[in-house]
């Protein structure tokens, strides 16, 4: 494998990391079939029993850290929904009892 297509798949990485940081959702989405591509090329055809060099290492890592991150933000995202769904019900009580 390649040290330049490691690197790249780590700079796509990195720069999917800051994009989910600074909360850019949509920059990230965008960004996502990029570094997956990369990554998919870079791991596909592994072989199991194969060990992990330093820096395969580190690819998977950050790999990690991607999907927590994204795991995180999901999950904010469903507890915004569930408020912004429990004000819309205690609005339309309201409105109805109001009335």
């Amino acid at each position: 494998m390649s040290d330049a297509i490691l690197s790249g798949v780590m700079a796509h990485g990195s720069q999917l990391l800051l994009l989910l940081e600074r909360n850019e959702l949509s920059a990230a989405e965008a960004q996502m079939d990029h570094y997956l591509d990369a990554f998919d090329g870079v791991f596909r055809q592994f072989p199991v029993e194969s060990h992990l060099d330093m820096e395969q290492q580190q690819a998977l890592l950050q790999f990690q850290m991607i999907h927590e991150r994204i795991a995180s933000a999901r999950s904010l995202a469903e507890d915004e929904l569930r408020q912004f769904s429990k004000a819309g019900r205690a609005t339309s009580l309201y409105k109805s009892n109001a009335g």
